[in-house]
C-alpha cells in the first residue's frame, strides 16, 4: 500500500502527498485537536454499536418466540441492508440537523444491525436440537429456553458479530460525520478537504487508519480470545 502510495503522489504531487509528508503533517497535529475529535469519532461508533447490539438480541429474542415474527425480521434485515448509508445520513440529517452527533450515532447503529442481526439469527438456526427438547421436556418456558439454551449457544456468533461490527461501526461512523458533524475524524477529512488541504485529507486518514488497527489488535482481539478460551 505504501509502494502504491508513493507512486500515485509521484505521478501526481499536487493532489496525492507523499507518505512522508502526510506522516509528518499527522505528527504536527495538535494534541488537543487529536484527542477530541478521536473521542468524538469513537462516542458515536460506540454508541451506535450498542444500540445495534441491544436491538439485535431484543430481535434475537422475539423471532425464538415466533416464527412468524423471525420471518418478519429476516424480511425487515433484508430492506435494512438494501438501503445506502448516504441514504441514511441525508434522513437523519434532515430531522436532526448538520451540528447534532445523532445522525452519526444512529446512521451507525442501522448499519451494523443487519451484520449483528444476520449472524444471530444464524446461531439461532444452528441451535443444537437437542438441548431445546431436553430443556423442554424438563418444563422451560420460551424465556427460560431463551436465557439457558439459546442466548449461550450464539455467544461464539455474537463474538464474531461484534468484532466485525464495530469495525463497521467506526467506518461508518466516520463516513456519517463527513455529512453531518461538529466534529470527529470524518468531520476533519471533509473539513480538510474543503480548504484544498490534501495533507490534512491524508494525514486524518492515517489517523484513522492507526485508530482502527490499535482498536482491533489491542482491544476487539484480546476480548475475542479471552471470550472464547472454553473453546480451546
Amino acid at each position: 500500500m505504501l509502494l502504491l502510495w508513493s507512486l500515485l503522489s509521484f505521478m501526481n504531487r499536487e493532489i496525492v502527498p507523499d507518505p512522508v509528508s502526510s506522516f509528518a503533517y499527522m505528527l504536527q497535529l495538535k494534541s488537543y485537536d487529536l484527542i477530541e475529535n478521536i473521542s468524538i469519532t469513537l462516542a458515536n461508533s460506540v454508541e451506535g454499536f450498542l444500540i445495534a447490539l441491544l436491538l439485535s438480541m431484543l430481535l434475537l429474542s422475539a423471532s425464538h418466540a415466533s416464527s412468524i415474527v423471525k420471518s418478519i425480521i429476516n424480511s425487515m434485515n433484508t430492506v435494512l441492508q438494501s438501503v445506502s448509508v448516504l441514504v441514511w445520513t441525508i434522513i437523519f440529517v434532515l430531522i436532526f440537523g448538520v451540528l447534532s452527533r445523532m445522525p452519526s450515532i444512529l446512521v451507525t447503529a442501522v448499519t451494523v444491525l443487519p451484520v449483528m442481526l444476520s449472524n444471530l439469527v444464524t446461531s439461532l438456526e444452528n441451535v443444537d436440537k437437542r438441548y431445546l427438547e431436553m430443556v423442554r421436556i424438563l418444563g422451560a418456558n420460551w424465556k427460560q429456553e431463551l436465557v439457558e439454551v439459546v442466548i449461550p449457544s450464539s455467544i461464539p456468533y455474537l463474538i464474531s458479530a461484534s468484532r466485525a461490527g464495530f469495525g463497521l461501526a467506526l467506518r461508518i461512523s466516520v463516513v456519517a460525520e463527513a455529512f453531518g458533524s461538529n466534529g470527529g475524524i470524518g468531520f476533519m477529512i471533509i473539513h480538510s478537504y474543503n480548504l484544498m488541504d490534501t495533507k490534512g485529507v491524508f494525514s486524518w486518514s492515517l489517523v484513522l487508519v492507526i485508530l482502527m488497527i490499535a482498536i482491533d489488535q489491542l482491544v476487539l482481539r484480546p476480548a475475542e480470545r479471552y471470550m472464547m478460551r472454553w473453546r480451546i
